[in-house]
């Protein structure tokens, strides 16, 4: 095959892909704060691992910790989900982190003032309960919005971004856990 044939393959072959790139619809969420990974933890066998420490940086309203109810869904209450491993794989554990008072399952944040509102200036731990989410270096996919996180569904959808150097924030973070 000549160089300008395989060019002509490659192109024909690349427009294959427009179609599914452009039926993506973009995130539909609002940014409406900014927090920053102060601490990143260590996976061991262990079941009480520190995953990460946050530390809010601005947000536009309070930022208070849902309790898993529909009851909350929405408005100031915000979802802290985990996904370990590849986000893309439907076998990748899912955690939703909560805090003791909540009925916290894998996951449990800790706050430095136990008041169930997270404020700028405060840092927030994220711990392993009574599981073993990573007993190794393990990838990790961090959201924390307001509304349903896998359907997104919420009429006034909202998410919290890691501060960013190069401008973009996006409503996912990942972060590597050590070993």
């Amino acid at each position: 095959m000549t160089m300008k044939n395989l060019m002509i393959a490659l192109v024909m072959a690349s427009m294959v892909f427009v179609g599914c790139i452009s039926d993506l619809t973009p995130f539909g969420g609002e940014h409406v704060g900014t927090f920053d990974i102060d601490t990143l933890g260590t996976g061991t066998a262990e079941t009480d691992d520190l995953i990460v420490e946050l530390e809010l940086i601005n947000s536009t309203s309070p930022i208070q910790f849902h309790d898993g109810t529909s009851a909350q869904d929405g408005a100031e209450h915000y979802r802290f989900r985990l996904v370990v491993g590849d986000a893309d794989d439907e076998n990748s554990p899912i955690y939703e982190c909560r805090l003791a008072s909540n009925s916290p399952g894998a996951c449990l944040i800790i706050e430095a003032v136990e008041d169930g509102v997270w404020m700028p200036e405060e840092i927030i731990t994220l711990r392993e309960n009574s599981v073993d989410i990573c007993s190794e270096g393990c990838l990790n996919q961090l959201t924390i919005m307001n509304g349903d996180i896998t359907t997104e569904q919420e009429e006034n959808l909202q998410y919290l971004g890691q501060e960013s150097t190069s401008g973009s924030i996006g409503h996912t973070t990942n972060f590597w856990m050590g070993q």
